[in-house]
């Protein structure tokens, strides 16, 4: 008797943990659709040229990260503990990174001017060769390590709660 309530406390932390990464998986998808709306609306006002505009992206990936923990924090566990929350954010960070990094690659396959202008334009456009696989590598750090900082940053946050 005592091991099928060992068996179902079991089965219930499965089903926390696969809820835990639907809410991370879609939240991240939906901010990955986010992030490629902004860029596209950045170039429909002629804007993508100025790349500070794009530390906006941290705002909307902190927002995604946030949301994914609250709703994690407050919809199944109650409370996030300190790795189960580390992992929501690289799970949402993940799931929005990466279709973005094939996004940009995407537009700038089709955009070879847009990929010029990187190369001439930025600091560390000289180093790139070839330049589209650099500038998906470039992308997907950036994405990847802003969201694991900014993860670990708001974690203790949700601990406290």
């Amino acid at each position: 008797m005592e091991t099928t309530q060992v068996y179902s406390k079991d089965k219930h932390f499965k089903k926390s943990d696969s809820s835990i990464s639907l809410i991370s998986i879609s939240t991240g998808a939906v901010v990955s659709v986010l992030l490629m709306g902004y860029f596209l609306l950045l170039r429909n006002f002629a804007l993508e040229h100025i790349f500070y505009l794009r530390l906006l992206n941290i705002f909307l990936l902190l927002g995604g990260i946030l949301v994914a923990e609250y709703f994690c924090s407050s919809k199944i566990a109650h409370k996030v503990d300190y790795l189960k929350g580390i992992r929501v954010g690289m799970q949402v960070t993940l799931a929005a990174t990466i279709p973005y990094v094939i996004f940009m690659v995407l537009y700038l396959k089709m955009n070879p001017d847009f990929a010029a202008f990187i190369q001439t334009h930025t600091s560390f456009g000289k180093f790139l060769t070839p330049l589209i696989p650099s500038v998906a590598g470039i992308v997907a750090i950036e994405g990847i390590v802003s969201g694991f900082v900014l993860t670990y940053v708001i974690m203790p946050f949700f601990k406290r709660k």
